[in-house]
């Protein structure tokens, strides 16, 4: 019966080193014999972590605006509730994790003189590190962190009555024959303010606090405060006059918004739209109608194209008996573009646009592996 054992934990399995004729096939090949005894590993892929900040700012018009230059003379306040979107950041990481198209299998030699005792360490994801000697290397975890933010502006609502009382003078004439009295007395009636009576006191007090504050800097007050008890006083009323100040000019409040993406680059497909952007909605959906797209796209630096028609023919050569299977990676381009713009450009090792290739079958001992690229660090050949 075939004994295979998948390995998806850092494992050691005995403290020697691989000191027989191997053999490694890859997984969806017809070179794994159906009674075999071995080992699974994997080959590591890059992944490109995209984070995406986005300023959100939303406008809420004052109560008082229509007034506000009237009264007071402020010319630039809020007149509309408004919510408007900017990109702020844009951020690139890599991880590493096992490519699915490059799992392998090592097999054990079929006769029982010829086993030997393997060594193999691999990471928590089945990507080999290296086998005699433990990798210290550690492996890249995938970074995994989404921080969606809402925000709520409201205006501060501040004591002043709808309502005020209004004193009458009513005059009352009696006429008795040639003779006329008249008799006076006062009624009082309640009245609703308008909003102009009210934006007019809230301007008062501010000119008033205004007033004070000049006062209170230039030594009118008649009591002589200590230092800091007039900067308490003086921050105290100007936080006041703020707050009524936002009656008339609004407010304006700025949260962030923080989107993740992964894009795996593919050699067929080096191009992938992540999202699209819109300054009054923001981040939207890629398959929205509206927005600006937001595009990843890897362009191969080709470093490596010297080796792939080597290992071809290394592979070619040796249709029978493969060693262990590493990688030597290549480098990219990596560009983002925000409706056809190029926001950010940088470079970014890409383990799978590199070669494929092995080592001989035969006696290896402390092979050291790179968990984050598949490149050998170190072998020792017999």
């Amino acid at each position: 019966m075939m004994k295979k054992v998948i390995l998806t934990t850092l494992l050691i399995l005995s403290i020697a080193g691989i000191k027989a004729q191997i053999n490694v096939s890859k997984v969806g090949s017809t070179a794994i014999p159906a009674e075999s005894d071995g080992l699974f590993y994997a080959l590591p892929q890059t992944v490109i972590q995209v984070d995406i900040i986005v300023n959100k700012i939303q406008k809420v018009k004052g109560p008082y605006a229509e007034y506000a230059d009237q009264m007071l003379g402020l010319s630039e306040v809020t007149t509309v509730n408004s919510i408007e979107y900017e990109l702020k950041d844009i951020r690139l990481t890599s991880y590493n994790e096992p490519d699915p198209s490059e799992y392998y299998f090592i097999q054990m030699p079929g006769k029982q003189k010829d086993k030997k005792a393997i060594e193999l360490f691999l990471t928590d994801d089945g990507i080999i590190s290296g086998v005699g000697t433990l990798n210290e290397t550690s492996p890249n975890k995938r970074p995994r962190s989404k921080d969606l933010s809402t925000s709520r502006v409201d205006i501060p609502e501040f004591a002043n009555p709808s309502v005020f009382e209004r004193m009458d003078t009513v005059i009352k004439r009696i006429s008795l024959d040639s003779t006329i009295i008249e008799q006076k007395f006062f009624r009082k009636t309640s009245a609703t303010k308008s909003v102009e009576q009210k934006a007019r006191e809230a301007s008062e007090f501010i000119l008033k606090l205004d007033e004070s504050m000049y006062n209170l800097i230039n030594g009118y007050q008649e009591v002589n405060y200590e230092k800091g008890t007039m900067e308490f006083m003086y921050n105290q009323m100007n936080s006041m006059k703020q707050d009524y100040l936002e009656l008339f000019k609004g407010v304006t409040s700025t949260s962030k918004e923080s989107y993740t993406f992964y894009f795996v680059v593919d050699k067929n497909n080096p191009t992938e739209t992540l999202c699209r952007f819109s300054i009054s909605k923001g981040i939207l959906p890629k398959t929205s109608t509206s927005g600006d797209f937001v595009q990843i796209q890897a362009s191969s630096m080709n470093k490596t194209n010297a080796l792939k028609a080597e290992t071809e023919k290394l592979n070619a050569s040796q249709r029978n008996s493969h060693g262990l299977y590493y990688r030597i990676p290549d480098k990219a381009d990596i560009a983002i573009r925000v409706g056809g713009q190029v926001k950010l450009e940088t470079q970014f090792v890409i383990n799978q646009l590199g070669v494929v290739t092995f080592l001989p079958a035969s006696s290896l001992r402390n092979i050291g592996i790179d968990n984050n690229t598949g490149t050998l660090r170190r072998v020792v050949l017999e």
